[in-house]
């Protein structure tokens, strides 16, 4: 070997490695084995898992059931010149995918009731699930593991069989971080998400904490023109009753869902209050995004504001917690130990909760008669005691994933941040 270069440059040597000695093991090396292996078992558990959801949703008849009631039949009621919603009574809510939107979702799924019902039902699932995962590209998620494992949640999994329109949300919400400093977009965004569905209202918290003022009213003007015009579309139907519609639901369905609602009726407490309780959660959690707003705290502002939506509403439904993935995708790019957590989920929802009785639905029990049209796990569900446990779990594993994506932005180096900042 030539000890100087041709060129006169210094002497290069390689370094050898003394025989028989072996690499060290480092904890940064055993973390990421650790990780790799803890993942594939976790991916293989999450596949069986949709596996089973997917073959449940077939063998009980409800693809696509959320759709079905809450936009396509209201649809179709729309461009046939009659009312969406029914009646405010419980036998007309309590069918199990009532139509308690505000009217705008309604009107832009209009034109899908031109297809078959199977076709619209397809192309609908589609479309959520294109935007999941287009929340997570446009908040610079590129790493395939992340799409994995978002999309093998009971979260995203569960939206997809029930066809629910708020895995649509997902990428409205993700649009208006990624347009946070353009404040006519970003205020569109909130306004539309909160017109679609108004228990998104903590949206606005994290606009005033951060000091988006324009955003702010941006966002109230787009929410109140996207309610009252596609209204006034549908000759303001079903308007003066939607609050007593809003209160039915909450009767009938706040104690059998996973809310604050349901574990306080489950404990003894009147649903009214319960429901009222969940609201002083929301709004104190509300308050929290916008003190730590007013820190330039801005993932953790928004990570607050999404958990007090999900906590304050008298209704939580599993797919309603996919809105989470928006801050960790936010804290998280690349795959970690974090996209792990959602995850917990399913056992989450394993917890024990009373059932009802297969006596219950036979001719002269609580739960008897059951409409035709209805699928029965889905009655039996709405008729069944207030599950304790499954609420609670998910509200620590929503809390407990908040926790970390702000410790995540905390350890990030203010560099790191300020380059994140700058939109793409």
């Amino acid at each position: 070997m030539k000890a100087i270069t041709e060129a006169g440059a210094a002497p290069r040597f390689r370094k050898v490695r003394p025989r028989g000695r072996r690499p060290q093991l480092t904890s940064a090396g055993l973390r990421r084995a650790t990780l790799h292996e803890v993942s594939i078992i976790a991916a293989v558990l999450a596949l069986v898992n949709t596996y089973l959801l997917i073959r449940w949703g077939f063998d009980n008849k409800v693809l696509a059931f959320d759709f079905r009631g809450t936009l396509w039949d209201a649809a179709i009621a729309i461009r046939e010149g009659r009312s969406p919603y029914p009646a405010p009574v419980v036998d007309e809510v309590q069918v199990g995918n009532p139509a308690v939107y505000p009217p705008l979702l309604m009107l832009v799924m209009t034109p899908l009731t031109l297809l078959p019902w199977a076709v619209a039902a397809t192309v609908w699932t589609l479309a959520l699930g294109v935007g999941v995962a287009g929340a997570l590209y446009v908040l610079g998620v590129r790493d395939l593991r992340c799409y994995a494992f978002a999309f093998l949640t009971n979260l995203v999994v569960t939206g997809l069989v029930f066809g629910n329109a708020t895995l649509l949300l997902v990428p409205l919400v993700a649009l208006a971080w990624r347009w946070r400093n353009h404040w006519a977009r970003a205020g569109a965004c909130v306004g539309l998400v909160i017109a679609s569905k108004i228990f998104l209202w903590p949206l606005l918290f994290w606009l005033l904490g951060t000091r988006r003022y324009r955003a702010f009213a941006a966002a109230t003007a787009t929410g109140i023109a996207a309610v009252v015009l596609p209204w006034a579309v549908i000759g303001f139907a079903g308007m003066s009753t939607y609050p007593d519609l809003l209160r039915v639901a909450e009767q009938v369905y706040a104690v059998h869902s996973y809310s604050v609602t349901t574990m306080l009726s489950a404990l003894g407490a009147e649903t009214t209050l319960a429901a009222r309780a969940a609201l002083a959660v929301g709004l104190a959690l509300a308050a929290a995004a916008f003190y730590v707003g007013r820190r330039k705290a801005d993932s953790i502002s928004l990570s607050l504001a999404l958990l007090a939506a999900i906590l304050g509403s008298p209704i939580v439904w599993p797919f309603y917690y996919a809105l989470l993935l928006v801050p960790l995708a936010i804290v998280r790019p690349r795959f970690s130990a974090l996209w792990l957590l959602p995850g917990l989920f399913y056992f989450a929802y394993r917890l024990p909760r009373p059932r009802l009785s297969a006596s219950a639905i036979e001719p002269g029990g609580p739960a008897w008669p059951v409409p035709n049209d209805v699928p029965l796990a889905s009655w039996i569900f709405s008729h069944a005691p207030p599950g304790l446990w499954p609420a609670v779990g998910h509200a620590l594993i929503a809390s407990a994933l908040v926790a970390l994506a702000a410790w995540a932005f905390v350890r990030r180096s203010p560099r790191a941040e300020m380059a994140r900042s700058v939109d793409g």
